[in-house]
């Protein structure tokens, strides 16, 4: 048996834990190779340019020997993908499938590859006291050994919610797109986000990661169909921020269903189908409770002082997007 040290090469291991992950370097070596480095293009005109860049960067794994996983930012309307390969080899990819609502994307070498899979683990079952890996691509970065501290639901303000992500720390600064693995390699989570607070209201830095179960249910869809079939969320194209127990829009997508309507940034949405609402979670519960996209709902808002309502005829948000080519 070998227990990992602080020289190990290709970690930074969690050095201030008197517990270390029973993990040999053949074995992560072995991980390496089933993860990619992703560096997509997307072009000025879409949708999601001014928010995320035209220029992205991040991580990917092998699911099966053709498909990439990764987190769906990297590589949402994008033009070009080049994956980075563990040999040193760099080659053209597409985006094959893509879901909002778990924040997922899967893409596909264009030249013919048999990748060495890992498998999916089973993001339900993760003990605290259980060292895990945080392995980007070796073209990017060290990976890391990290703990799961906190499964505490997380409300985005691009109309985003996972009810159990994973927070963990200490944080690894190549997160994007990579996975989290148990002991035996298999997946938990695909890194999203970097955090200030992996325990809620303690500065502890670390990084928020998709569980891997909520691509279980949409992995055939994805890769058959694009995108998922069922539970379509109705999208809003509006961008919010909930303090002091209000929602105030900050942005508003030109083009989509809330600019069609007529809501401004500034506006505060108080109501929902006649409920009120207090905060990011309740707002977007309440829409996706609505009905699935292409409903049309109620929104009722305050604008100097006065109550408007309006209707919203929703859409889906994979409708929405500037779609290359090989979409």
């Amino acid at each position: 048996m070998f227990v990992a040290r602080c020289i190990f090469p290709v970690l930074l291991l969690l050095c201030a834990s008197n517990s270390y992950a029973e993990i040999t370097k053949d074995k992560v070596q072995r991980f390496y190779e089933s993860i990619v480095s992703i560096r997509s293009i997307v072009p000025p005109e879409a949708r999601t340019a001014a928010s995320l860049g035209v220029e992205r960067e991040g991580n990917g794994v092998a699911i099966d020997e053709n498909h990439i996983l990764t987190i769906g930012y990297i590589v949402l309307e994008s033009e070009s993908i080049e994956i980075g390969l563990s040999d040193g080899r760099s080659l053209p990819a597409k985006l094959v499938g893509y879901d909002h609502t778990s924040g997922f994307g899967i893409i596909k070498s264009i030249v013919p590859l048999a990748m060495q899979p890992l498998k999916l683990g089973n993001s339900d079952d993760i003990n605290s006291d259980e060292d895990l890996l945080i392995l980007p691509s070796s073209n990017r970065g060290a990976g890391s050994i990290v703990r799961s501290v906190s499964r505490r639901p997380f409300a985005g303000w691009w109309e985003y919610f996972v009810e159990s992500p994973i927070y963990t720390t200490p944080p690894n600064r190549f997160w994007a797109g990579a996975p989290i693995l148990n002991g035996n390699g298999e997946i938990l989570g695909i890194g999203s986000l970097f955090v200030s607070e992996s325990v809620q209201g303690i500065s502890s830095p670390g990084n928020m990661s998709v569980p891997i179960n909520l691509l279980k249910p949409i992995l055939k869809d994805l890769l058959s169909n694009v995108r998922r079939k069922s539970e379509i969320q109705p999208y809003l194209g509006i961008s919010s921020d909930d303090s002091n127990d209000q929602i105030i829009v900050t942005r508003v997508s030109k083009g989509g269903p809330a600019f069609r309507a007529g809501i401004q940034p500034q506006d505060k949405i108080v109501t929902v189908n006649g409920s009120q609402i207090s905060n990011l979670e309740s707002f977007y519960k309440k829409v996706w409770k609505s009905g699935e996209a292409g409903v049309t709902i109620e929104l009722g808002v305050l604008r100097s002082g006065s109550l408007i309502n309006f209707a919203v005829k929703t859409v889906d948000r994979v409708d929405y997007f500037f779609k290359p080519q090989s979409f």
